[in-house]
């Protein structure tokens, strides 16, 4: 706390995480489908983040991408504390 009241920069702001991604399909024999998908996060969040992702439908397999770009965008602090 800061003056009586919660900092943000110790506890985070709830800011809305905006991203697009691309997919590129790797494996058209292995089932489920490898996917390749590309995500770019638009400003404050403008990083690039690649995955490898099996799934069968397209779309459930870009959602997934998307929450777990979200979810490291979120709660950046938390990727370093799974590093140490």
């Amino acid at each position: 706390m800061v003056n009586g009241s919660p900092s943000p920069i110790i506890t985070g702001n709830a800011c809305q995480v905006l991203c697009s991604c691309v997919m590129d399909l790797i494996s058209r024999v292995q089932r489920p489908y490898l996917w390749r998908v590309k995500v770019t996060g638009q400003p404050p969040h403008a990083v690039v983040r690649t995955y490898d992702i099996a799934g069968n439908d397209q779309n459930a397999v870009a959602q997934l991408a998307i929450d777990r770009f979200v979810k490291e965008m979120a709660h950046p602090l938390s990727i370093f504390g799974a590093m140490v």
